[in-house]
């Protein structure tokens, strides 16, 4: 009984990962121009534009996202033999980021951060960081299964690409006078989520528990 309901919980999983994933894309893009339609979206980060409307959209969101996340971990883990050890523990450390980011604000538009401030500007630096690790972890042990290539360099690509953005953007918070910042950002969070997309979707259809038979998908 708890492996049917377990299998049932992880067939809905990847669909529910997207779902979360076209939400809080979606906030990020809305929300902007409904705060305040004279704030650029490209100059200001999503952080900046969640300050300014506590409890709204976009932070719902992130923080549905880090619960997606940890039940993406928590399936990846049993089905997906090539995820346990450090892909997981990056895993879990992007989940949580996103969460303490979504419940821990930043401050609107201010050079000097308070401490509440730090703690969201940390945990989101390290949930950035954390997934394309995962990504790049992951399509290494990917290698090795002709099956799952295809997989593996959609992830390389898409971390590769979210860790190039995680120094655009680190760029343009320091040396860059935060020039184009939010459009950095808001590039860099797309890659990830898509990434995250793609492994709940892989964890779904490649987990080798639960099968009751050859996988002829393959």
């Amino acid at each position: 009984m708890k492996i049917s309901s377990l299998r049932s919980f992880s067939d809905f999983l990847a669909p529910a990962v997207w779902i979360v994933v076209a939400l809080a894309v979606a906030a990020a893009l809305w929300v902007p121009a409904d705060t305040d339609p004279g704030l650029s979206p490209f100059s200001l980060t999503i952080s900046d534009f969640a300050a300014l409307d506590r409890g709204g959209p976009i932070e719902t969101m992130m923080a549905l996202l880090g619960v997606a996340s940890l039940a993406l971990l928590v399936v990846g883990h049993i089905r997906l033999p090539s995820l346990r050890g450090l892909p997981s523990v990056l895993l879990a450390v992007w989940a949580v980021g996103v969460v303490v980011a979504a419940v821990v604000p930043t401050d609107p538009l201010v050079t000097e951060l308070s401490t509440p401030a730090h703690v969201h500007r940390y945990a989101s630096i390290a949930a950035f960081v954390a997934l394309p690790a995962v990504g790049l972890l992951l399509a290494r042990r990917l290698d090795a299964d002709h099956h799952a290539r295809r997989t593996a360099r959609s992830l390389r690509a898409l971390s590769w690409a979210a860790l190039a953005g995680a120094v655009v953007m680190a760029y343009s918070a320091g040396p860059g006078d935060r020039e184009l910042i939010g459009l950095v950002e808001r590039l860099l969070l797309g890659c990830e989520v898509v990434l995250l997309g793609l492994l709940g979707r892989y964890v779904q259809r490649r987990g080798p528990a639960f099968r009751r038979g050859p996988d002829l998908s393959r």
